[in-house]
């Protein structure tokens, strides 16, 4: 969000225009409580589970890495639509938001694309912002990173199942990081005697577990530099498997791309369930 603050600024500056949004640095607000009091367990700071195996790895042999490769998908709002449509029509039903859907969607591709057990439990990261979160909400223009994680974590077998399922617990996820929840992690990650034993990297995402970051609601289509709007913007590149991003049209159409990389091998199925809609 703040990097985004920075080139739209920086644009703004090019056009001869005043900067929309001044920069609001004050890290006091999002400092741990005293004396620090976490209330949740954190899972989302806790390893990702491993691959279930019953073939014994020789140890003695070289293990090469498998080759990634990195894809992006549209699917258009019709495309949407029919996914929602797949939902169970009970009354008690609850409504998912469009990234809960997308992400339950892409879970169960991911998971269906690498032949995962049904026994093999999966873990799925959501960033989520978390200016508008705490109470009461960070300054506009707040600068700095705010991110929060939810991570509903399901055995393969009832992800691939359908789509409510996992959209249940994603949603019930997302639902349950407000104030009380952001604080408590920061209180949490106060605690920690090492935090680069928490940063995320290759082991995070990579078979089983996923990560779906979501831009829809960023301004990546407002760095005007003179010469007009971009008419694309996207991640350069994706540094781990088991990543994925979602990024809004430039059109304003109402679709949607999900950029990601995987294995190749697990590339080729995906490619094909990501649209049996």
């Amino acid at each position: 969000m703040s990097g985004l603050h920075f080139i739209n600024s920086w644009s703004d500056i090019c056009r001869g225009a005043k900067i929309a949004v001044m920069p609001f640095i004050n890290r006091t607000l999002v400092r741990a409580r005293d004396p620090p009091t976490p209330c949740y367990p954190h899972v989302e700071y806790h390893p990702s589970p491993a691959m279930l195996s019953s073939i014994p790895q020789d140890l003695s042999s070289v293990q090469t890495l498998p080759t990634t490769t990195v894809d992006i998908f549209q699917l258009t709002r019709s495309d949407i639509c029919r996914l929602r449509s797949q939902l169970p029509k009970a009354h008690d039903m609850p409504r998912f938001s469009t990234y809960t859907l997308l992400s339950a969607h892409v879970w169960r591709c991911v998971s269906l694309a690498r032949g995962l057990p049904s026994e093999q439990p999966t873990k799925l990261y959501c960033a989520i912002d978390g200016r508008k979160r705490l109470n009461p909400p960070l300054p506009e223009g707040f600068l700095g990173n705010v991110l929060f994680t939810a991570t509903p974590i399901l055995e393969a077998g009832k992800v691939v199942c359908g789509l409510a399922d996992a959209a249940k617990i994603i949603q019930m996820e997302l639902d349950r990081v407000d104030n009380d929840y952001c604080r408590s992690a920061l209180d949490y990650l106060e605690l920690q005697p090492d935090l680069s034993a928490l940063v995320r990297g290759a082991q995070t995402y990579h078979c089983p577990n996923l990560g779906i970051t979501s831009w829809v609601n960023l301004p990546i289509h407002n760095a005007d530099f003179g010469w007009g709007q971009p008419v694309f913007m996207g991640p350069g590149g994706i540094a781990f498997e088991g990543l994925a991003y979602v990024l809004p049209s430039v059109q304003n159409d109402g679709s949607l791309y999900i950029a990601i990389s995987l294995e190749a091998d697990h590339m080729k199925k995906f490619r094909n369930l990501i649209f049996e809609l």
